[in-house]
């Protein structure tokens, strides 16, 4: 069924919902699991003037954290667990990724760091949707009500 999932993660709570369920399947039908971050570069993102290398200390510190995040699902039971880092459009990148590395599915949380909870996907979430040549298995975010003033 799936032998390879790749699993998107933004260092927020909302992504790291996804792990849960990407644990369970993957112990259940022994699939590898990809973690991969990807950091948006803007004009106006930290690099230096001239440069095409993008800001090497926070590629660093995702890939701890993804390092911290793959101790977690082999902890669990996940036996083989790798990380990436990449710099660029997140929607974009997330499926070519999954191309590139021939995964059999995305695990994604509907909503991340960005999310403003205007629409019910956020804007990553539904262009990976959109365009991804495998399917996207997308962990539903509720967010509570804010309190009512009476």
């Amino acid at each position: 069924m799936f032998s390879h999932i790749l699993v998107t993660l933004d260092g927020s709570e909302y992504g790291e919902r996804a792990l849960t369920y990407t644990r369970d399947l993957a112990k259940a039908v022994g699939a590898r699991v990809s973690l991969l971050s990807v950091i948006l570069t803007t004009p106006d993102s930290p690099v230096a003037p001239g440069s095409a290398e993008p800001d090497e200390d926070r590629g660093r510190l995702w890939l701890n954290y993804l390092d911290e995040q793959a101790e977690a699902l082999r902890q669990g039971g996940v036996s083989e667990v790798t990380t990436s880092v990449r710099f660029g459009d997140p929607a974009r990148l997330i499926t070519e990724v999954a191309r590139e590395q021939q995964a059999d599915l995305i695990v994604m949380s509907t909503q991340g760091l960005g999310a403003d909870g205007r629409y019910a996907l956020g804007s990553v979430a539904l262009k990976v949707l959109m365009n991804a040549s495998c399917p996207v298995f997308m962990v539903r975010i509720n967010k509570p009500e804010p309190p009512r003033t009476v």
